[in-house]
């Protein structure tokens, strides 16, 4: 692993197990965190620099997390169904419009609903604001040019996942 990967991924670790920490010391919902921030240290470096998230990174991050759900028992509730819808939704965007999201991105919040239980569908509304913002700033600074533009969605993710875990 090259020293930039393993320093964001270590950052991105650190973070959102801190964060976390606030909520819960329970081991495999720890280790869930640790996963997930380190896959989205390393993707965020990724979507920054060439606008993509690697299967490589993000899926087996998502198999890892959803293994831990299972060993720490997943209930069935509700948010956990409400994120995987999302997730469905994000699908058939994808799928219709690959220009507007990609399945990286999808891929991406797959990952989060597997890695957040609960906090799943709060981090992916948080995503959405927070992109919503950030499109309106470069709207208003940049004027129709900013329409063209593609922002990276990791970066986004990462903020909206960190938000949902310190409320």
């Amino acid at each position: 692993m090259r020293r930039t990967n393993l320093i964001c991924a270590s950052t991105g670790a650190v973070a959102l197990l801190a964060a976390g920490s606030r909520l819960t010391h329970a081991p495999l919902t720890m280790a869930r965190l640790l996963v997930l921030g380190g896959a989205l240290g390393v993707l965020v470096l990724y979507d920054i620099r060439e606008h993509r998230i690697p299967n490589r990174i993000v899926l087996p991050a998502a198999t890892v997390c959803a293994a831990l759900s299972l060993a720490e028992g997943v209930h069935a509730n509700m948010q956990l169904l409400v994120g995987a819808g999302l997730v469905l939704g994000l699908l058939c965007v994808s799928l219709a419009a690959p220009a507007v999201l990609g399945m990286g991105d999808v891929k991406l919040a797959l990952l989060i609903v597997c890695a957040l239980d609960a906090f799943a569908v709060l981090a992916l509304a948080l995503t959405f604001e927070v992109y919503t913002m950030v499109a309106l700033v470069l709207l208003f600074e940049r004027g129709r040019a900013a329409l063209k533009m593609s922002l990276p969605l990791a970066p986004i993710t990462a903020a909206g996942c960190l938000i949902a875990l310190l409320l």
